[in-house]
């Protein structure tokens, strides 16, 4: 009985991380859309600096936003609801909201006050780097740009807020689906030059806002119309507030390394010849892909249960819990990374390389693609891990690991990027990502108990020979291609499209014949959504 409710636990897991995973797979397909034309149509001084001034704002998203909020507020709220009822979350949601509104005014605020002095750490750089390859004229837009970029952050900032009592709610659909929003608007945006006599950089802006605006309005729509009225209120003084900013404080130390080592690089690209920024971020975006999807999608669908867990003080299921979500992940995770190894220069020729995206440009982002790649499984890991230290509140660890993490990946930047240039940020960020794993994989198991055993190491022994297999079909299908000479919008997706399915397809076949319990999951999904009987 108790196997069978294990099962069951299992699959619900695989429902919320795949309806999740539905609404982040249409938000980076259109986002994937909307880099593409700003890669066409954004000259490269341009677009290095809206997305430079993109990253400030969208880092400390990350940090105040989804990491932060969520992995300290999903746990109080579910324990509110399961001790108290309904209506004293509602009442816990009032009142973070209410404090998290004031956070944000201010932080926005004062992003905007401080960005002036990004030209002076800019040029500090140089002495790593080379002479800053931006005159002061270039430098001032860039001050001004990132003024109007910054207060993205209050309205994304609400956004990702609202997400945390819809997870509660179990509501995963509307969370994944309003990402989509700001990508439509950046799209628009792209176009609004050819009707009205405005920059492209600026059009850029008004469509951040824009998204910023959509995104918060309809998730705050959705969470109201569950709870009902979410207005300001004046009652702080619930213990479940206090406890919440108690966790939020040291997770977002905890956060603030991964963000550091972002704005870091963001910085030693924006200092480096014009197009790191842009090859850098487009290597990214399409390694974010499958990490997106999967990888977000396993450890926000898996937060609530193993807070339940700990709330029953149930350290087995804990344990059993993580090891099946590390496997979920890396069954999802691990063919998307072998494909973006071994396609990504054709991928990038297809999607960018015309207009202002030149073929330098392109080589130097299937370069940093492949070398990410390395890194994608250790950063999703790390995300399901540190999931089960906040589940138990315990928030000290993942700060010290991610906090030497971060000390590690600037040293290795100060002392790689002059010798090997952008190769030197890509291989740092990917050496920072597997520590950062192994580091947690190890601690957790004080916690909760050894997470290798027998079964876990012959599953991962299982996915090797998948993953083995895939490419050895991988060069067998290239044996039917002349590489060198395949070029032409055409020719490209049919040799990528043709590659990928056989790949994909070897995969699936592989994990069924090998009987990969992940596999099995989703085929017992399939079976209960389509009443297929066996």
């Amino acid at each position: 009985m108790k196997v069978e409710q294990t099962d069951k636990t299992s699959i619900s897991r695989w429902k919320y991380a795949l309806i999740f995973a539905g609404g982040t797979m249409l938000s980076r397909m259109l986002g994937l859309v909307r880099d593409i034309l700003i890669g066409w149509f954004v000259p490269d001084f341009s677009r290095d600096t809206f997305l430079f001034a993109f990253r400030l704002p969208n880092t400390l998203r990350d940090l105040l936003g989804e990491g932060a909020v969520n992995a300290s507020f999903v746990p109080i709220l579910s324990e509110c609801e399961e001790t108290h009822g309904r209506d004293a979350m509602k009442q816990l949601v009032r009142s973070l909201f209410t404090i998290m509104f004031f956070i944000l005014i201010v932080v926005s605020l004062v992003g905007v006050l401080l960005m002036p002095f990004v030209p002076q750490l800019l040029g500090s750089l140089s002495t790593f780097t080379q002479e800053l390859p931006k005159s002061e004229e270039q430098l001032q837009l860039t001050v001004r740009v990132l003024q109007w970029t910054f207060p993205y952050l209050f309205w994304i900032g609400i956004a990702v807020f609202m997400m945390a009592p819809l997870f509660v709610l179990g509501d995963y659909k509307a969370p994944g689906m309003t990402p989509a929003l700001l990508n439509i608007a950046l799209i628009v945006s792209v176009f609004i030059p050819y009707f009205f006599p405005i920059d492209i950089i600026w059009a850029l802006v008004i469509g951040l806002w824009l998204g910023g605006i959509l995104q918060a309005g309809v998730l705050y729509f959705e969470a109201q119309k569950k709870l009902g009225s979410l207005g300001f209120t004046t009652d702080w003084k619930q213990q479940e507030v206090k406890k919440a900013f108690i966790l939020l404080i040291p997770i977002i130390f905890g956060q603030a390394a991964g963000e550091i080592n972002k704005l870091v690089d963001s910085f030693f690209s924006y200092s480096l010849s014009e197009g790191t920024v842009s090859a850098l971020f487009y290597a990214n975006r399409l390694i974010q892909l499958p990490l997106a999807i999967f990888g977000t999608a396993v450890s926000v669908s898996i937060l609530p249960e193993l807070s339940r867990y700990f709330a029953n003080k149930e350290y087995q299921r804990i344990r059993g819990a993580l090891q099946e979500g590390l496997l979920q992940t890396l069954f999802m995770i691990l063919p998307a990374m072998v494909m973006l190894m071994l396609l990504g220069k054709p991928i990038v020729q297809l999607l960018f390389e015309r207009g202002h995206f030149s073929e330098e440009l392109t080589q130097k982002t299937a370069n940093s693609i492949f070398i990410y790649s390395i890194g994608v499984i250790g950063f999703s890991g790390v995300k399901v891990l540190t999931q089960g230290f906040y589940a138990m509140n315990n928030t000290t660890i993942p700060v010290i690991t991610s906090s030497f993490s971060m000390i590690l990946n600037i040293i290795l930047n100060f002392l790689l990027v002059r010798p090997l240039d952008y190769f030197g940020l890509v291989i740092a960020t990917t050496i920072s990502f597997w520590t950062n794993f192994f580091i947690l994989f190890f601690l957790i198991g004080f916690k909760v108990g050894n997470l290798i055993n027998k079964e876990y190491l012959l599953n991962i022994l299982k996915y090797g020979i998948s993953i083995f297999i895939v490419i050895c079909i991988f060069f067998l299908v290239n044996l039917l291609f002349d590489i060198k000479n395949i070029s032409g919008v055409i020719e490209i997706s049919v040799y990528i499209c043709l590659t990928g399915l056989v790949c994909s397809l070897t995969y699936l076949v592989t994990a069924w014949a090998l009987n990969i319990k992940e596999m099995k999951q989703i085929l017992s999904i399939i079976n209960r959504r389509f009443n297929i009987k066996n």
